[in-house]
């Protein structure tokens, strides 16, 4: 829990400074009533003993109320002023008993304070003290009533009294405790502000360190939040709200040239209601643009109830250059290759093989030097996006089987074992070069990450409309970590960098650039330890 601020605490009377004159004044204004009608209608009460010890009295009590150091002593101490005007009520009440009988009801101020500012045993002190107002003229006369009206008389004041002093009592006792009440809820709601004032305090701490551009909208498309990062960025995007998601004019496509208009802007869709998540845009000025990834989300309740819509510019220009730089090598290093493989397969056209005695050697090589050409001039296209395919209607149990017989040379020379279903007749509507560049991969990476006298199984089957693929290895397998990498292009999983198996990372990447141009899809399950299956889904005919 957050600890509380350290200060000076702040000044509070005591609480016997605060209660007597809330608890005085009323007293003293009941007697100043009393006073005037004495002057106006019985002058001569106040020559009387009684009145004059009962003003008396209450001038003592009133300069001990205020005079007396209460704040060196307990608040007990303070039930002397309350009594003393339990005693002032008597002897007023024997000064004026003829004229102004009600007088003992200024009984009820003094018995009320007892009741209600201090203990349970004060309050026996105040029914004591009513008891004592309407006995005190019977104990100076030295007679007592001797029939119901007269005991009546006497004790009607007093009973009264206990009533209003015991309701008193509880209803005191219900204030304490709400207050009490009141004083844990305000703690903790003092405590909940602190930490709501830290949280907010981290959160525009974070907000302004963060490199990625945050914008929050209401649900009426109004900017709430925003910061450091994304006013910026909204200056260089020419915004004319300050707000880059939703008005920017230079904002671009991925093509760096093509102006994204108003309503295709990420904050406009993402308040139409359609999301987006790692929108490339590219922003800013033809001599300092820069690539950003834009994600858009709804902040919701847990009800539900919509607070409004946060978008998130990351820049990714660094990463965006890199994989460039690094297309541009792939096909530099691809344009390199095809130049002489393209002069071998010449040059093997002009050897007379027959004559030599060599017809399947050249046959073996003239066939690996084309499929490497064809490689190379996949991997080429590859690089600007999507291959292209060309299909046509083929038999991918024929495909398979073209597969087994060049990867059974490969599988002999690891000591491995091949098992496939082979006799499987499945037509589709395919690009015969692409899949079978699809097979002899994951044969190849099968076959290479399998353990000596492994085995490897390969099947292709019909399930409804598309046909399934399947290529498993009992092998070293994959870690969790290394699988949400292993299609990205150059990546090597660590145990195979660990125990020195080659391969420049392109062959599962490859298997997903002409699975995905076939509209189909490749999925990756993997044990370390215990083995790999690589499950292709291609549509048997393409998809409108």
């Amino acid at each position: 829990m957050t600890q509380l601020p350290e200060g000076p605490a702040p000044t509070v009377r005591p609480r016997t400074i605060r209660e007597f004159p809330y608890s005085q004044i009323p007293f003293l204004a009941g007697v100043a009533v009393l006073l005037g009608f004495v002057l106006a209608g019985a002058p001569e009460a106040l020559f009387e003993t009684g009145f004059q010890v009962g003003l008396g009295l209450l001038i003592l009590a009133t300069l001990v109320g205020m005079f007396a150091p209460w704040q060196r002593h307990a608040h007990q101490w303070l039930v002397i002023v309350p009594l003393l005007d339990v005693a002032v009520v008597a002897f007023l009440r024997d000064g004026v008993r003829d004229t102004f009988p009600a007088v003992g009801m200024l009984v009820v101020l003094p018995v009320l304070w007892l009741a209600y500012g201090f203990a349970w045993w004060a309050l026996g002190l105040a029914l004591v003290g009513a008891v004592l107002v309407s006995a005190f003229p019977l104990v100076q006369a030295g007679r007592w009533p001797t029939d119901a009206v007269g005991w009546g008389t006497v004790l009607l004041l007093p009973t009264i009294t206990a009533f209003i002093a015991i309701t008193a009592r509880v209803a005191a006792n219900g204030l304490r405790a709400q207050q009490r009440e009141l004083v844990a809820v305000s703690g903790e709601l003092r405590t909940a502000l602190l930490e709501a004032t830290d949280r907010q305090a981290l959160f525009e701490a974070v907000m302004e360190t963060v490199d990625a551009g945050i914008e929050l909208y209401s649900p009426q498309g109004e900017v709430v939040l925003s910061n450091a990062a994304a006013r910026a960025l909204a200056v260089r995007t020419d915004s004319a709200t300050g707000a880059y998601g939703r008005d920017a004019s230079l904002v671009f496509d991925v093509d760096r040239t093509t102006l994204v208009a108003l309503d295709d802007q990420i904050a406009a869709r993402a308040l139409r209601g359609d999301l987006v998540a790692g929108r490339i845009y590219w922003v800013g000025g033809d001599d300092d643009q820069s690539a950003i990834m834009a994600s858009a989300g709804v902040v919701e309740r847990e009800s539900g109830y919509p607070l409004g819509t946060v978008v998130v510019a990351t820049d990714v220009t660094p990463l965006v250059e890199a994989i460039a730089v690094r297309d541009d090598f792939l096909a530099t290093v691809s344009h390199e290759l095809r130049t002489p493989l393209t002069s071998i397969i010449g040059y093997l056209g002009l050897i007379d093989a027959d004559r030599l005695g060599i017809t399947m050697e050249v046959g073996v090589i003239e066939r690996n030097a084309e499929r490497l050409l064809s490689v190379i001039a996949h991997l080429l296209s590859a690089t600007d996006g999507q291959p292209p395919i060309h299909r046509v209607d083929a038999d991918l149990g024929r495909i398979l089987r073209s597969s087994l017989d060049t990867a059974r040379p490969l599988a002999q020379a690891a000591g491995v074992t091949i098992s496939a279903r082979d006799d499987a007749v499945v037509l589709a509507q395919v690009d015969p070069a692409a899949i079978e560049q699809v097979i002899d991969n994951l044969l190849t990476n099968a076959i290479k990450f399998s353990r000596p006298r492994g085995a490897v199984a390969l099947s292709v089957e019909l399930d409804g409309t598309d046909a399934v693929l399947r290529v498993s290895d009992d092998g070293i397998g994959l870690s969790a970590e290394d699988q949400r990498q292993v299609f990205d292009r150059f990546f090597r999983a660590r145990n195979s960098t660990d125990l020195a198996i080659p391969g420049m990372g392109l062959g599962l990447a490859i298997v997903r650039a002409f699975v995905t141009a076939h509209q189909g899809t490749v999925e990756l399950s993997s044990v370390l330890g215990e083995g790999t299956t690589v499950t292709v889904r291609v549509p048997l005919s393409p998809r409108r």
